[in-house]
């Protein structure tokens, strides 16, 4: 079966199960944990799910490891769904189909913003408050934080992108000047 078409399949049958036990709050933040571990290990974690010699409990510690404490049993019941039915390597993409729900659901934009250094809390509230208004919608805001940007910031909110960088300043004057 299509990675996409059964990730969306199992993703709507949690999203349902949660709406239903009222718990769509508590799985959207696991699943957030679950993702961003995920993703700071992926071919770790994609090797071990993948392995059929690997337990399917041993794959079941290491995803709720990965969630995290505390899990709502709505999740912890889905994840060992997930692996009775041998579909662990498929998590990441559930998960993600699942917080794409949610946030479509609440309203919620996914916004990155990087910045060359660290900003104060102040900052990243007007930030924030800026980016619910122009979008009227909530914001969830993502930091971080890259050198090599010299100054300024690049905001990301979802398919849109604001550079005000000093190495993206310097890059389009770069090929100004080639153009030339």
């Amino acid at each position: 079966m299509d990675n996409g078409k059964l990730s969306v399949r199992y993703a709507r049958a949690l999203f349902q199960q949660a709406q239903e036990q009222g718990c769509e709050e508590a799985v959207y933040d696991g699943l957030t944990r679950l993702v961003h571990n995920y993703i700071l290990a992926i071919a770790q974690f994609n090797e071990v799910l993948a392995d059929p010699i690997v337990a399917k409990e041993e794959k079941v510690k290491l995803l709720e490891m990965s969630v995290g404490e505390p899990m709502h049993d709505c999740l912890r019941q889905f994840i060992t769904f997930v692996a009775d039915q041998k579909r662990e390597d498929k998590m990441l993409l559930i998960a993600l189909k699942y917080m794409e729900m949610y946030r479509a659901k609440h309203n919620i934009m996914n916004a990155q913003l990087t910045t060359a250094t660290e900003l104060s809390e102040a900052t990243l509230d007007k930030v924030k408050a800026f980016v619910e208004q122009a979008f009227s919608s909530h914001a969830e805001l993502e930091v971080r934080i890259d050198p090599s940007l010299i100054g300024g910031f690049i905001l990301d909110i979802e398919h849109t992108r604001m550079d005000a960088s000093v190495i993206g300043q310097l890059n389009a004057l770069k090929n100004k000047l080639k153009g030339n």
